[in-house]
């Protein structure tokens, strides 16, 4: 059941009978000389609660068109050849309507040569806590320029969702339908090792990002590109341009002082949140039926994930996380890449889909390569919900260290793992082995490995393989209805004598593993498509 049933106006409904292929084109004007006073909570008539704008160096007023109900702005008022010069907040709506974008909403000008513009000097987007933005044609994204900024401060009850026209507007999108609009890249002046310090420091770094041509980098590790407080993504990954894919978050060399808390992404074909060097640490993040890599890592990413929950759709999905020191095409493995990709992820769940092989490769927990590191705490990955099909599936590891470089790290301990439990078809897959040991010793803080403390190597083909885990609430039952993703907390509160309880021993003991529990559910209400009350469907496994 949609939680926002929104009935079409008649001149949307026109617009909508008269399109054939390719967006929609509700040909508004945007051109506003009235004396609307333009705040929220307007009923019609006189007043237009749009978002509006005074143009730089001129008098002319440009408004988004009010039907009664919904927002509908033009690529007069902004668009992918015609970025946001100046600040624009957009209103709550007393009718409970929506924003409607007929073009790619961009933030701030692109500069590719010489000075890019500082933190903060740009024009700020701000979205108050309700609101709903949907985008009319598939390849429309949000771009955020550097030195701009997007401030989004939604609430738990109260979040801001950014979609497309079919499932907020029209209604006719499928509870887990892709690719349905680009999605959200936020461009930033912080560190990526794609530039050398002598660009860094010659105003010389300009990297190129994903989908239409805009850069990213600069020398600023605490850049701050904005706020993105109870957010909601849905529907992303169309191919804005020729093969690139958009993620549902990219964020390029975004730095330390951007706030990132309280963010989902939920059915995008390509990644869910996807890291570009940059430093900005993030809490509580969800991404919900991702179809390639729910967290993907590269090109000198350093900063702290807390709290992920990751929950791979039944027949899709790739890495919970995937993580690249470089490129491919940049690595060298005579010659490191810095600074090294090396995140730090705290109390993840990854729970992977019921079928190995999906579109986007192997359905996989973790994946370390290219002389990237990590260091894992307090985490869970878990694969039996789908055992009938993965049980014993030589392609279904937890967790994959690839190359020379990247198993240097795992030996040095910049690589470890901490109060972890690996419940998959195979735990760990490395090549080369690692310091001549097998993996599990290594993973289980064996021989050399001393770094690595309190992790749990559990098999998924114990029957029951759930009752055997004993750490999702309510996953001792084979029934479907009582799987979850929540961990139980506190850690005494496993059952005494499980395979997983001598994973919590002794002292220093962590305060629950997992992303989320029971008594500590930072998901609800605000979060889409994990309970019945705000939800599509059922989640797949409780069917």
């Amino acid at each position: 059941m949609k939680t926002q049933q929104l009935l079409l106006s008649g001149a949307i409904l026109a617009a909508l009978t008269a399109c054939s292929g390719g967006g929609i084109d509700l040909n508004v004007s945007t051109v506003d000389n009235s004396v609307s006073t333009g705040g929220g909570g307007g009923t019609g008539g006189s007043v237009n609660p749009c978002a509006s704008y005074q143009v730089a160096g001129g008098s002319e007023v440009r408004r988004g068109n009010y039907d009664g109900r919904n927002c509908t702005y033009s690529s007069q008022f902004v668009g992918l050849n015609n970025p946001l010069a100046v600040n624009v907040t957009i209103p709550t709506l007393s009718s409970g309507g929506v924003h409607i974008f007929q073009d790619s909403v961009v933030v701030g000008r692109n500069v590719n040569t010489g000075a890019a513009p500082a933190s903060g000097t740009g024009p700020t987007l701000t979205i108050e806590p309700g609101n709903t933005l949907a985008f009319a044609d598939s390849a429309d994204y949000v771009l955020v320029n550097r030195g701009s900024r997007l401030n989004a401060n939604g609430t738990a009850s109260q979040p801001i969702v950014f979609t497309s026209f079919a499932d907020a507007v029209s209604n006719t999108a499928g509870a887990n339908d892709v690719s349905q609009w680009g999605g959200i890249v936020i461009n930033g002046n912080g560190i990526t090792s794609n530039c050398t310090d002598a660009q860094r420091t010659s105003n010389a770094c300009h990297v190129l990002s994903e989908g239409q041509p805009s850069n990213y980098g600069g020398n600023d590790a605490a850049d701050n590109s904005g706020t993105l407080r109870f957010v909601i993504v849905k529907h992303t990954g169309f191919e804005v341009a020729p093969n690139d894919e958009l993620n549902g978050i990219t964020f390029n060399a975004v730095g330390s002082g951007t706030t990132l808390e309280n963010v989902q992404v939920y059915s995008t074909f390509d990644d869910g949140f996807e890291f570009f060097g940059g430093s900005v640490n993030a809490r509580n993040l969800i991404a919900l039926y991702v179809r390639d890599d729910a967290l993907d890592f590269t090109d000198g990413y350093n900063g702290t994930i807390t709290n992920a929950l990751v929950i791979q759709w039944r027949t899709e999905g790739n890495h919970c996380i995937e993580l690249d020191n470089v490129g491919s095409g940049r690595f060298s493995a005579a010659t490191p890449t810095t600074p090294v990709t090396r995140p730090v992820v705290n109390n993840m769940t990854c729970i992977m889909s019921a079928q190995p092989l999906g579109t986007h490769g192997l359905s996989r927990g973790a994946i370390v390569r290219l002389g990237g590191q990590i260091e894992l705490n307090n985490s869970i990955f878990f694969t039996p919900y789908g055992d009938t099909v993965n049980a014993g599936t030589p392609n279904n590891p937890c967790l994959i260290l690839e190359s020379d470089q990247t198993v240097s790290g795992a030996n040095a301990g910049t690589t470890r793992v901490t109060n972890t439990v690996f419940a998959c078809g195979e735990t760990l897959v490395t090549s080369p082995a690692i310091g001549g040991q097998a993996a599990d010793l290594w993973l289980r803080g064996q021989g050399t490995a001393t770094f690595n403390v309190r992790n749990q190597l559990l098999s998924p083909t114990t029957t029951p393989a759930l009752s055997t885990l004993n750490l999702l609430e309510g996953a001792t039952s084979t029934t479907p209805a009582n799987r979850t993703f929540y961990t139980r907390t506190p850690i005494a509160q496993i059952t005494a004598g499980s395979p997983a309880a001598a994973l919590f021993t002794g002292s220093g003991l962590p305060s629950q593993i997992g992303a989320v529990t029971q008594t500590l559910d930072w998901t609800t209400p605000w979060a889409f498509g994990l309970r019945a009350a705000n939800a599509d469907a059922p989640l797949w496994f409780a069917q």
